[in-house]
């Protein structure tokens, strides 16, 4: 289950090295977007744990849009691009299945569209 949500948290926060960027420049994205939307330490720490709030923060939902944005699964309007996404892990199938599943999410805002993509993802895996 970690490893699942390690990628899935390129949604969230996930660092891994199959994607187009480089580790370090996801790890760079995600701390960029936690800080331009000001995500305290506690809900970073437990994002990357796989844990969300029921009630998660506007911070917390526009930094899953910055970093989507940024590793190019999302554009800034909130359009999700699956097949993006799963270029990204074409052999994980229970990944590809994840994005299969959650595509569809959409929410009140681009910001809010992401954090539902993001506990969709999260709440596939614990499927």
């Amino acid at each position: 289950m970690t490893s699942f949500i390690t990628i899935v948290l390129v949604f969230v926060v996930a660092v891994f090295g199959m994607c187009s960027t480089s580790g370090t420049e996801t790890r760079k994205h995600i701390e960029d977007c936690a800080k331009e939307n000001h995500v305290s330490p506690k809900e970073l720490h437990d994002l990357e744990q796989g844990t969300l709030p029921s009630e998660p923060s506007e911070n917390l939902k526009c930094s899953q849009l910055c970093v989507m944005v940024k590793e190019g699964w999302m554009d800034e309007s909130g359009t999700f691009k699956a097949d993006e996404a799963k270029a990204k892990m074409p052999h994980d199938k229970n990944f590809t299945a994840a994005v299969d599943g959650c595509k569809s999410q959409v929410g009140s805002s681009p910001c809010d569209t992401a954090m539902k993509i993001t506990r969709c993802m999260i709440n596939h895996k614990s499927l």
